[in-house]
């Protein structure tokens, strides 16, 4: 185990260093003609420290360093000088490098400067004949780093400082072993569950549980976490407690609904106070009133769907009491505006997840005893598939996928709640045990258009799952509507032209004699990264390199790098040892 772990660390060591040396050598080309501060960035640094001497006795890189982690991460790049430092605008002079660097050493004296312990990576690398030292760290999820001397920074923009008081204290709060919701109430007033609540709950629990036995109220908070040892935690108190108790020993959170015409009407405005369990069946009776049930007709197929997947809403609503920082004012709010609905909570993303890694990173809850709570009654999901339940829910009716995005320290979900395409949901309902994100994603694609690039597709499932390519090729297997076919400008999934009817498609993408040798060029070279000549004539089968050349030369998604014996053949824009 122990050396198998090495090897995954030694792996991810060669990957990161041939990723980066490919973005620094192009950050480097381009401190070759402008100031090299206009290239600092939040996750950027240039040191320019004459020599190894310098670079071990400098004070502020471990401030820098302390600044990154505390962020997003960052990279320090040692050998270029202050853009302050040129003279007459001749900044290819801040190309100074820095040479005779003990990789190992500096490492480790780096890494003493900084509290506590965190993965450092120290390499070097050679652009234009000189020698530059590059110091990467990761975000730090567990605990803020310091420097020894004491001070905790932070990076704002293209400098770094030290952390203010209370951006500490925010800062410990949005770590991942924090828990605001285990802790205990501070009790500065009388703490009581609400008596109908807790009613509604145990029952709603032992329905699921498909519990025969009586359960006692003490016997239920414990069960599900509400209470430890008898202890009411602030997430048993959120879940089930009284307006009062929740306001006292807590906070004012408040919940709102507005449903508006698209005329700007407003038919519904109800904010509220109280606990998690009351806001979830007074937001859901709200969504139900919206939720109309629709009749369509595809051809000879009658069916009726709901404007809005019911689970897609339950999962997004729960997330968002989930996820909310409670520690921050502001509320909880649902907005329907009939071709759209919207949930805003207050709070940034938690523990390294983003907008665009939310459906596949492993689940992160800033609120894990509130957390287990919900799931210990199975109101959420307890896989952390949440958002991928979301994405089935839009995708099966033609709707696009949900989109997350974070502004002013809160996260919005935003979710189509119009029907979109008839045609399109006969599939998905037709096809709901087999069919997942990759083909409800494919077929929405190709919808009336007939045709989409398979580097769309990876760009827009590259959020979703890991493999994005095998992840179209399997879905396409499953899809007898659609097939994988290529051209010169690159390698498609079109509609098939017995079903160009059915998918509202003008006109058949047309299939060339050499389509398959696209296809096997484009997933050669995407599993490979680069391929010689002499490899491709044999994946190809022609007999003469010639004709390899010519087939090449023709294809505009890929380009030669290098010449002779040394060229080798990618395709455009890969990266060929991104991590």
């Amino acid at each position: 185990m122990i050396v198998r772990q090495i090897r995954v660390q030694e792996r991810r060591f060669r990957n990161l260093t041939r990723y980066y040396d490919f973005k620094i050598r192009q950050l480097l080309e381009q401190v070759r003609s402008k100031p090299s501060e206009e290239l600092e960035s939040e996750t950027i640094e240039f040191k320019g420290y004459r020599d190894e001497r310098a670079l071990h006795n400098a004070k502020e890189l471990a401030e820098e360093l302390s600044a990154f982690a505390n962020l997003s991460g960052g990279v320090v790049i040692v050998g270029v000088r202050d853009s302050s430092d040129v003279v007459h605008g001749n900044w290819e002079s801040q190309l100074q490098g820095i040479a005779g660097v003990d990789l190992i050493e500096t490492k480790e004296r780096i890494g003493g400067k900084l509290k506590p312990s965190v993965n450092l990576s120290v390499w070097s690398l050679i652009y234009d004949e000189k020698t530059y030292v590059v110091i990467e760290i990761d975000r730090s999820f567990e605990s803020l780093v310091s420097t020894a001397s004491g001070k905790t920074c932070i990076r704002d923009g293209r400098s770094s400082r030290p952390m203010s008081p209370d951006e500490i204290e925010r800062a410990v709060k949005s770590l991942a072993r924090y828990d605001w919701s285990s802790d205990r109430p501070d009790a500065s007033s009388a703490i009581e569950f609400d008596k109908h609540s807790l009613e509604e709950a145990l029952e709603d629990f032992r329905q699921r549980r498909n519990l025969s036995e009586p359960v006692s109220h003490d016997g239920y908070l414990e069960a599900v976490g509400a209470t430890q040892n008898g202890m009411i935690t602030r997430g048993g108190l959120l879940f089930l407690g009284t307006v009062d108790s929740i306001r006292a020993n807590l906070g004012d959170f408040e919940f709102r609904f507005t449903w508006k015409n698209p005329n700007g009407e407003l038919l519904v405005n109800d904010i509220w106070t109280g606990n998690l369990w009351q806001a979830v069946r007074r937001a859901e009776s709200h969504f139900q009133k919206c939720n109309t049930i629709q009749h369509f007709r595809s051809g000879e197929t009658k069916f009726e769907a709901p404007l809005m997947d019911e689970i897609a809403f339950h999962e997004a609503y729960l997330n968002a009491l989930v996820h909310r920082d409670y520690s921050v004012d502001g509320m909880i709010s649902v907005t329907y505006f009939g071709e759209e609905l919207r949930i805003h909570s207050p709070g940034a993303f938690f523990g390294g997840v983003t907008s665009d890694n939310i459906a596949r990173h492993e689940p992160r809850h800033r609120n894990k005893n509130l957390a287990r709570i919900l799931m210990t009654h199975n109101l959420v999901d307890r896989a952390g598939m949440g958002v991928l339940r979301m994405g089935l829910g839009s995708l099966r009716y033609g709707r696009a996928f949900p989109e997350f995005r974070e502004q002013s320290d809160a996260v919005e979900v935003k979710m189509e709640a119009k029907y979109l395409r008839p045609r399109v949901a006969v599939l998905g309902i037709q096809n709901r045990e087999s069919w997942g994100i990759p083909e409800l994603l494919i077929i929405n694609s190709v919808y009336e258009t007939g045709v989409v690039s398979i580097q769309d597709l990876e760009a827009r499932l590259r959020r979703l799952v890991d493999s994005p390519f095998q992840a179209i090729e399997k879905a396409v297997e499953r899809i007898p509507q659609v097939e994988i076919c290529g051209n010169q400008d690159g390698v498609f999934v079109r509609v098939v032209p017995s079903w160009k009817n059915f998918l509202s498609v003008g006109k058949t993408f047309r299939l060339t004699p050499s389509s398959s040798n696209y296809v096997k060029l484009f997933r050669y070279l995407l599993g490979h990264g680069e391929a010689s000549n002499s490899d491709l004539t044999e994946l190809l089968g022609y007999n003469h390199s010639s004709q390899t050349s010519k087939f090449l030369r023709e294809a505009n998604f890929v380009e030669r790098r290098g010449s002779g014996r040394n060229a080798r053949w990618r395709i455009i824009g890969q990266q060929v040892n991104s991590v």
